[in-house]
């Protein structure tokens, strides 16, 4: 009987966080033309202004790996009030879940929060 041959090992994934990071970074940037934070908002509205504005340019709101950074470091770099990092990812959630209670959010972009809910509603 000949002796089997060793099975191949598939390739490694390759890491591509750099790739990941400057995606995120593109995203903020792309996002932060199309609803400016404004420094007369709360910092809620702020946030939500940058994240539906993030989900309107990216088409989801799973965003690239490393959005974090780049969004506090807008708002850092604008003199803004900013969220903490876990702040952040709650706002991205309750957007995920629930568009819609950030209706009443003074300085909200309120026809892409709108549009986010038909969007949802759609993958019901």
């Amino acid at each position: 009987m000949a002796a089997l041959s060793p099975r191949p090992q598939p390739p490694l994934p390759a890491i591509r966080y750099k790739d990941t990071q400057a995606k995120a970074e593109a995203l903020v940037s792309e996002a932060l033309g199309e609803y400016t934070p404004k420094a007369g908002l709360t910092m809620r509205a702020n946030a939500v202004r940058l994240l539906v504005s993030m989900w309107y340019c990216h088409g989801s709101t799973k965003f690239p790996r490393g959005w974090v950074m780049p969004a506090m470091q807008a708002f850092l770099d604008l003199g803004l009030d900013c969220p903490n990092a876990r702040v952040w990812r709650s706002y991205r959630s309750d957007i995920q879940d629930n568009p819609g209670q950030f209706l009443t959010t003074n300085g909200a972009p309120v026809d892409l929060i709108r549009q986010m809910e038909l969007d949802l509603m759609g993958r019901n």
